[in-house]
């Protein structure tokens, strides 16, 4: 069965705008917040260092922090994003809706976040060498390999592998899952451009950042959704039975 773009998008969203949606999103939400600070708290430090302080002073969202503290909760915040990352995956892919599946917030959840990190350079260096040969070849990669991410955190699978069967699972549907990605972030670039420019024209100096800081978690989770929903689908039509994770994968409210 070829891969239904449709369906994906509208079932990304029904999964999105969910009780676990929510709660992952509001969690996203606080993340980014508490990046934005801890950016503009270093920003703000180094403008005062270099004898710029009143560029630092018009900054919103500071923290009156050293800066080493400040470069620290920035190393805490981006392993909490990844593990955020691995729970949502987990979450949408399990359709669950009012409650998350068991194992999402606790399963192998180290060794998922080494694959996923040192997949996710791998990836993006293929994607970038193939991208200095002529474009293509990195689109190629993205498309193909989009896939390593919910390999990895959903069947518990190491990063070459992940790489290997995401090329497998995207065989005879690479171009509809290139215009659903197309669709996806052509999207997110309308959705940020329009919220960037609104938040610009409404807003003074450096707090017409906020509303793009805002809309960020929805359009990253909403594309994390998509690529669940069309991994599930192909998945489901591969012929081949996925590795089993631990856990029955029923929903557990939390």
């Amino acid at each position: 069965m070829a891969l239904q773009i449709g369906s994906a998008l509208e079932e990304a969203g029904y999964r999105l705008f969910s009780r676990t949606g929510a709660i992952l999103l509001g969690a996203f939400l606080a993340l980014l917040l508490g990046f934005q600070a801890l950016f503009n708290t270093i920003l703000a430090t180094v403008y005062a260092r270099l004898g710029y302080g009143e560029l630092g002073a018009a900054l919103p969202l500071t923290l009156d922090i050293p800066l080493s503290l400040a470069g620290a909760g920035v190393v805490v915040g981006s392993v909490v994003s990844l593990y955020l990352t691995i729970v949502s995956f987990r979450t949408f892919v399990a359709e669950a809706r009012d409650g998350f599946p068991d194992g999402a917030f606790t399963r192998n959840v180290p060794l998922a976040m080494v694959n996923v990190l040192v997949g996710g350079l791998v990836y993006g260096l293929l994607v970038f060498v193939g991208s200095l040969l002529l474009l293509i070849p990195g689109i190629f990669a993205y498309v193909v390999f989009i896939f390593m991410m919910p390999y990895v955190i959903v069947e518990d699978r190491n990063f070459v592998s992940a790489l290997k069967q995401s090329y497998r699972l995207s065989e005879g549907n690479r171009l509809a899952l290139f215009g659903l990605l197309f669709i996806v972030v052509a999207v997110a670039a309308l959705v940020g451009g329009v919220v960037g420019l609104v938040g610009a024209l409404a807003l003074p100096g450096p707090a017409s950042q906020l509303p793009t800081v805002v809309i960020q978690p929805l359009v990253s989770l909403y594309s994390t959704a998509v690529i669940a929903v069309a991994f599930e689908q192909l998945r489901g039509t591969d012929g081949a039975a996925p590795s089993a994770p631990s856990g029955d994968g029923t929903p557990t409210t939390v």
